[in-house]
């Protein structure tokens, strides 16, 4: 314990580390004070770690389009600290400040004490993670794992990194795009090293979707891979939509990392940045399912690049007054945007009304479904368990005729409360509800019992309707 906090000690009088965890703690209180249950399918993966905790088993008891990692992740923590949700919405915060740690530390002994603390800077408070750090994806753990990877790799630990990689790959489906740019860096560059990197990279990933695979009996490969190939193309949201919001949230990182790749001479001390972000890339151009919370895998490398070119004009005169002065601006003016702009956007300030209401009309045995983003985080408050085992309700499901209405409604049989968030008409029609709803089975089986209004929703909904499946009209 004495040498513990005697290395303490020394780490807080390195003004580097000091300055970096400084900066840390000012991005982490701007997240606390943004705390809010926001439509979201975060919740969705809480109740995938809560089934996990009683025994269920992904793709072998219930639909999941992703590797198990985060879910597992998420029922360890969960174990430790009881059903606080709040505990759980910080998960993607650690995980972006361990990013920020990575590349505060690939900067700093690859140029420099300060390069490593403005591009960690520009990272924390870029707006894309102001932003995503709100919800409760699985981006931010991979980001975490990717940037693990890349750091260990740069400085000579190849089978470490590939730990990471193999974490990554467990994570999410985007993160083979980086790794392939990792290895194509390792190709060129230092052959000697692939070995033990794939060694690292197969280590847990191969035993764990060999193990899945055979107690899903081959669920787990049909849902992780074959059900991702249907989303290639013909679905998704308006990838110009989507690009033009990031590039206008981002747009100074953007800029710079242009000029870097453009400008700079030196492009050779960064290929491994550089090759894992043009593979990513590759993902946006293949992918039609894309999100704007997607470019968080190239966002950090970004501001590395911006880093990087910011620093050519080192020798000139003021040059450090002149970085404090963008360095303030940048993170003031996408605070700013980000509090008064979204911190209050697709917020469920009833949430607790809703599940208290379930709780209170409802005996324990009794169930609930509806729309993702809401349903989950009543059943998780509430204690009510989700009807049929049917926690994946992302419209996807349908869209890619993975599951067919009628299985919805079969697997709901015997539903207590329906939670669905959507348009209301003034004529009391509920429309442009998630395609995963079986609107007719409501309409036929449900009585409305509670509606409330939903202000700022990033999806265009303004109602959440509350449905009692005992009691028809």
């Amino acid at each position: 314990m004495l040498c513990l906090i005697k290395k303490m000690k020394i780490t807080l009088k390195s003004k580097p580390n000091l300055y970096f965890w400084l900066i840390a703690f000012v991005f982490f209180i701007l997240k606390l004070t943004q705390i809010q249950f926001k439509f979201s399918d975060g919740y969705l993966y809480m109740y995938m770690a809560k089934a996990v905790l009683e025994g269920i088993v992904p793709y072998k008891d219930f639909f999941f389009a992703s590797p198990p990692l985060q879910i597992y992740l998420i029922a360890i923590i969960k174990f430790f600290t009881g059903n606080n949700l709040l505990l759980l919405k910080l998960i993607p915060i650690f995980a972006t400040l361990g990013s920020a740690f990575f590349i505060f530390k690939f900067m700093q002994k690859k140029f420099g004490n300060l390069e490593g603390i403005v591009a960690s800077t520009l990272y924390l408070f870029s707006f894309l993670i102001l932003l995503t750090t709100d919800y409760m994806t699985g981006i931010h753990l991979t980001t975490f794992f990717i940037f693990g990877m890349i750091y260990f790799l740069e400085f000579d630990s190849p089978f470490i990194a590939g730990i990471f990689a193999s974490f990554a790959l467990l994570t999410r489906l985007y993160a083979p795009f980086p790794i392939a740019g990792a290895l194509v860096y390792l190709w060129i560059y230092k052959k000697k090293q692939i070995l033990k990197f794939l060694g690292g990279t197969s280590i847990f990933f191969i035993p764990a979707s060999l193990f899945f695979d055979a107690i899903s009996s081959g669920g787990y490969l049909n849902q992780i891979f074959f059900f991702r190939l249907k989303l290639i193309s013909g679905i998704g949201l308006s990838k110009f939509s989507v690009i033009s919001f990031f590039i206008l949230g981002d747009l100074f990182l953007i800029l710079g990392s242009t000029l870097y790749i453009f400008f700079d001479k030196e492009k050779n001390k960064l290929a491994l940045p550089i090759l894992a972000t043009l593979f990513s890339i590759i993902l946006y151009l293949v992918y039609s399912d894309i999100y704007y919370l997607y470019f968080g895998l190239i966002i950090g490398f970004l501001a590395i690049f911006t880093t990087k070119i910011i620093f050519e004009f080192k020798d000139l005169k003021s040059f450090k007054k002149v970085l404090g002065i963008i360095l303030i601006f940048v993170v003031l003016i996408n605070s700013l945007i980000y509090v008064t702009n979204y911190g209050s956007t697709s917020n469920i300030p009833f949430h607790k009304d809703i599940s208290d209401f379930v709780k209170n009309n409802s005996l324990d045995n009794e169930t609930i479904s509806g729309s993702f983003e809401i349903a989950h985080l009543v059943a998780l408050e509430s204690g009510r368990n989700l009807a049929g085992n049917l926690i994946d309700t992302n419209p996807k499901n349908i869209i890619t005729n993975e599951f067919k209405i009628s299985d919805v409604v079969e697997k709901i049989n015997g539903v207590r409360f329906m939670i669905v968030k959507g348009y209301l008409l003034q004529n009391g029609e509920l429309i442009n509800v998630d395609q995963s709803i079986p609107m007719d089975f409501i309409k036929q089986n449900c009585k409305e019992i509670k509606r409330y209004t939903v202000v700022n929703d990033l999806n265009g909904a303004n109602a959440v309707m509350v449905y009692d499946c005992k009691k028809k009209n």
